[in-house]
Parts: C-alpha cells; sequence; structure tokens
C-alpha cells in the first residue's frame, strides 16, 4: 500500500454491510450535501473478476468461469463461504482503485466488499465506518423490485429456487457480517423498513461527524 492510498483511507469514510438495504442511496445523497468523492465498489467489480488470476484469486476466477445458473443452484453454506472469500481476495484490488482519487478530497467507499475483517486491518477511526445489514423480510420486498433479477434468473434452471438460494446466501451473508462488525466494535444500522431513508441518512451524518 502507498503512501498515497494510506492518506486516502485515513480521511475515507466506509459504509458497509449487506445488499439491499440504502447504502447506495444513502451514500450518494451523503457525498453530494458533502461534496465527498464517492467509491461505489460494486461498479468495480466486473473489472477485477476480468483481472483475477487463478493461482492468486482463486475463487474470484472461478466465478469469472461460471454462469448464473452454476452460481445460485450452489448449496447456500458454499455461496456464503466463498462470498467472504471473494471479498478476501478483492481487497487489494478494492484499494488500489484509490489511486485514481485526490487526496485533497476525501473519500466515502461503500459496498459489501467492505468485510469488517478487512477493514479492521486498516486501524482507521471507528467514527468513520458503519455498517447496514437488512432484515430478511425488507431484502426480499425490496430485491424483488430490482429490474435486474428477472433476466438473471432467466437462465436458471429454477428459478424460483435459484431466488430462494440468493436471498438465503445474503441473509446469512449480512448475519455474519453484523456479527463480525459488532465483535470488531462498529456501528451497525439495523434496516428493517421501520425508518426513512432520510432517518437512516441522520444516524450515518450523526456517527460520522459530519453534522
Amino acid at each position: 500500500m502507498n503512501k498515497k492510498i494510506k492518506t486516502i483511507l485515513s480521511n475515507a469514510y466506509f459504509i458497509g454491510g449487506s445488499p439491499c438495504c440504502g447504502k447506495s442511496t444513502i451514500t450518494k445523497k451523503l457525498a453530494d450535501k458533502y461534496k465527498l468523492n464517492y467509491y461505489k465498489i460494486d461498479d468495480y467489480e466486473r473489472k477485477h473478476v476480468k483481472n483475477s488470476e487463478p493461482k492468486k484469486h482463486p475463487i474470484m476466477y472461478k466465478f469469472f468461469q461460471m454462469n448464473w445458473n452454476e452460481v445460485w443452484m450452489r448449496p447456500v453454506n458454499i455461496q456464503v463461504k466463498e462470498e467472504f472469500e471473494f471479498y478476501r481476495e478483492r481487497f487489494e484490488m478494492v484499494l488500489s482503485e484509490l489511486n485514481k482519487f485526490s487526496e485533497d478530497k476525501t473519500v466515502i467507499m461503500e459496498g459489501a466488499a467492505l468485510l469488517p475483517e478487512l477493514i479492521d486491518k486498516l486501524a482507521v477511526d471507528k467514527k468513520r465506518i458503519l455498517f447496514m445489514i437488512p432484515s430478511k423480510e425488507f431484502q426480499i420486498k425490496h430485491y424483488s423490485k430490482r429490474n435486474f433479477i428477472k433476466g438473471i434468473l432467466s437462465e436458471c434452471s429454477n428459478p424460483e429456487k435459484a431466488f430462494f438460494n440468493w436471498m438465503e446466501r445474503d441473509y446469512y451473508f449480512g448475519r455474519k457480517v453484523k456479527s463480525q462488525a459488532k465483535d470488531l466494535g462498529y456501528k451497525v444500522i439495523n434496516v428493517n423498513g421501520k425508518k426513512t431513508i432520510e432517518e437512516n441518512m441522520k444516524i450515518i451524518e450523526r456517527h460520522f461527524n459530519l453534522v
């Protein structure tokens, strides 16, 4: 890790957690409001997977070779385990992208790739880090509304089973992320629909000492 990346990380904000809980929406609002550089980690996933190497990134490389049916019809416990391995293998790539950002403007990083165990190694102030975890009901309700879901499931031999496995994977992924975050002393927001996006954003603003 070079000096520039270390400097950016020391001043950055981090929003991690499980998919489909408002992370991206809130991060974009915070970036616009406080003039932060928004690093949406999901936007770089295709690039990182494509650049994976069999020996250095075995899980990422395997994922690159799989079709959607192979991805979602795997046993859920294997999916969860490999999701964590995927992000561990990818983290160096995630950090290297920070070279594109300026040291003069604070970066806010967002994505499920920000595992508590990985961020903890960076020795960043805990007041700059937060995780959002949706309830199972909230996750399924809002995932079902996403337009790209149907296209992915249409490529699966059993779309209903594939969607069930997908939701189970994200649910158990979220549980493990939440457990890790709490064990390491990080702030966690439980998203169940009882609070609006704006209310959760205010919680994050206070936690980050932006207000």
